[in-house]
């Protein structure tokens, strides 16, 4: 028997918009959240703008002096999964540990605290080295985090797939519900790697553009001046739940999960070419076909290649259908935040289905001709959608997929 699987709270902290209403706010309204960093200076980079949160307070979260001891990405997940919980009304203490779960995507570690720490210990020496450090900086510790802030022994999964990683955390999760091992999860990804080792190997690699006089107009997915991708910071949590469930209790159901796919690829390819093969296996695991989909969030992260490979994957999986369905890439305002891809992804397709419209792909001025379809240029649509399909291409090595759909009951 498989059961059906929605989702039921919302969780997010992005560099437009933290919090449900403002990220979605900023999303209608096309607003950016792209600026020049201001966490360190970044006089010395080609690169020096990015998807930072400046604004990000987790003392609303988080005592002060447990924070202290966090890195960056730790306070993210855990005030983003307390904001999920919140929005889905729903207290983790009530529902048997072994009926639990809790899927969370990495694609680095805590850079921030690595890099800090490595200069205090070239300047100063061993002694001066934080105590908790190299713990707080280890990728399974953020997960320790969520453990004990939530007071629940539930099951775990910790993944690392690059931009795919919070899209497959919530794969799984849809996977494990839709079998009925668990009923509820909590999903989706953290990320914070704004950092100047980061940012000056994604330059040296060719990756993030020498784009710094007009921060907002950096990321341009599809469009023919793009010159590379953006890197952001965030986190995206998600309340997944077994329909029965959530119906039970009374839940707000912002929309289904139908289908998951996942691929892996090989180096010698051109970089997102697995995309086709998760798009693929996703239309199979949700028994549907293409004519089911009204809209697509893309992966586009603004990068020559990518963006023109997406398409002609679209196109190929598609037909001549994939004139007719819109696409949206809102990593023209969050930029890439890697892992957090897929969950903000999975965050603004749900709210398209509350209100009946698809964000817009902003910056786009100038056509390709090699990425011509219907982009959603720079404004908000109207449009009723029932099922949309998102991709997420991760980087060297996974890329995903998800269809979902406005849930009736």
């Amino acid at each position: 028997m498989r059961y059906r699987v929605v989702l039921t709270g919302i969780g997010v902290i992005a560099p437009n918009g933290i919090g449900k209403q403002n990220f979605w706010e900023a999303l209608k309204n096309g607003k950016s959240g792209i600026k020049k960093i201001s966490r360190f200076d970044p006089s010395g980079l080609p690169c020096q703008v990015a998807g930072e949160i400046p604004d990000f307070k987790p003392d609303a979260f988080i005592d002060r002096k447990t924070v202290r001891r966090m890195a960056r990405f730790s306070q993210f997940a855990v005030c983003g999964t307390k904001m999920a919980l919140m929005d889905a009304g729903i207290d983790v203490q009530k529902i048997k540990p072994d009926d639990g779960l809790i899927t969370l995507g990495v694609s680095t570690s805590a850079m921030d605290l690595i890099e800090s720490q490595h200069q205090v210990f070239l300047k100063h020496g061993a002694k001066r080295i934080l105590p908790y450090g190299i713990i707080a900086a280890t990728p399974h510790r953020v997960m320790g985090e969520l453990i004990e802030h939530l007071q629940w022994k539930t099951q775990t999964i910790l993944l690392a797939s690059a931009c795919a990683s919070g899209t497959d955390a919530i794969g799984i999760a849809f996977q494990k519900i839709r079998s009925g091992e668990v009923r509820v999860s909590i999903s989706g990804a953290a990320e914070a790697a704004i950092t100047p080792l980061i940012m000056a190997g994604l330059s040296s690699a060719g990756l993030t553009p020498e784009f710094n006089e007009v921060p907002e107009k950096a990321s341009r997915p599809f469009d023919r001046l793009r010159c590379g991708g953006i890197l952001s910071e965030g986190c995206g949590m998600v309340v997944l739940e077994e329909l029965n469930h959530a119906v039970s209790r009374g839940a707000r159901i912002y929309g289904e999960i139908i289908g998951y796919g996942t691929s892996g690829e090989i180096s010698e390819e051109n970089p997102s070419s697995g995309l086709k093969n998760a798009i693929r296996r996703t239309f199979d695991d949700a028994g549907v076909s293409t004519y089911s989909v009204d809209a697509i969030s893309a992966h586009a992260p603004s990068d020559p290649l990518i963006d023109r490979i997406e398409t002609s994957i679209i196109k190929e999986i598609f037909g001549a259908r994939a004139y007719e369905v819109p696409v949206s890439s809102i990593k023209s305002m969050t930029g890439n935040p890697l892992g957090c891809a897929g969950a903000f992804q999975t965050i603004a397709a749900m709210l398209w289905f509350s209100e009946n419209i698809i964000t817009p792909t902003i910056n786009y001025q100038y056509p390709d001709p090699e990425c011509d379809l219907y982009y959603v240029p720079n404004k908000t649509h109207k449009l009723v959608i029932n099922t949309a399909l998102l991709n997420c291409g991760g980087l060297g090595g996974t890329c995903s997929a998800l269809l979902c759909k406005r849930c009736e009951i």
